[in-house]
């Protein structure tokens, strides 16, 4: 089972959250009301995961992100939060710090809880699905956590999605796959085209 701690300066959030968290069998070993409570948490619990908010008096979120991934960078940090600004934090991405947006329903805690541990190893391979702006065919093809996150973000994807993980291994295809990324960051998808599959 995967243990948490769950940090938020509202007791109410904190129950509610907590409550939430047992429907999806996530096991909270403690519950704390600032980021210095999260920080004594983690180094008293060790959990799987930290679910904190952002915004609280005296010691925030961002305090507990800093402090935590400074002596366990390998530490799993959710921010629960209201600021819609969050998601484009670049400090959270650079430390991989996943966001839900409050108010948060149980579909998106569960689906960040399985991003965060897609996370844990980015070398493991998965299939996406994916379209390009100017094609209406739906692509799919085997990738690794770090070049879906690249794809993604391309400007000549209109959308892409994880379908789920891939148990083939992938040693000798990764590399071409990486080049066709390369030559599709120059908005030549050739290659890429070519080593994917036209699904629908």
């Amino acid at each position: 089972m995967v243990s948490c701690i769950v940090i938020d300066d509202d007791q109410n959030i904190v129950d509610l959250f907590c409550e939430l968290l047992s429907i999806i069998k996530v096991d909270v070993l403690a519950r704390g009301y600032d980021g210095r409570d999260a920080v004594k948490l983690y180094e008293k619990h060790v959990p799987d995961i930290v679910f904190t908010d952002l915004q609280m008096p005296a010691y925030d979120g961002l305090y507990a992100v800093e402090n935590i991934k400074e002596k366990y960078p390998d530490a799993k940090i959710i921010m629960v939060t209201g600021d819609i600004n969050a998601t484009e934090s670049e400090l959270l991405e650079s430390l991989n710090v996943h966001v839900i947006d409050k108010p948060f329903d149980i579909h998106t805690i569960k689906q960040t809880v399985t991003d965060v541990f897609l996370d844990e190893d980015r070398k493991s391979s998965i299939k996406i699905q994916y379209m390009f702006k100017e094609d209406d065919s739906v692509y799919s093809c085997v990738v690794t956590y770090e070049q879906y996150k690249n794809l993604k973000i391309l400007p000549i994807i209109q959308e892409c999605k994880i379908i789920g993980p891939e148990q083939n291994n992938l040693e000798s295809y990764t590399e071409s796959m990486q080049k066709a990324l390369d030559l599709a960051c120059k908005n030549n998808t050739t290659n890429i085209r070519k080593l994917s599959e036209i699904v629908g």
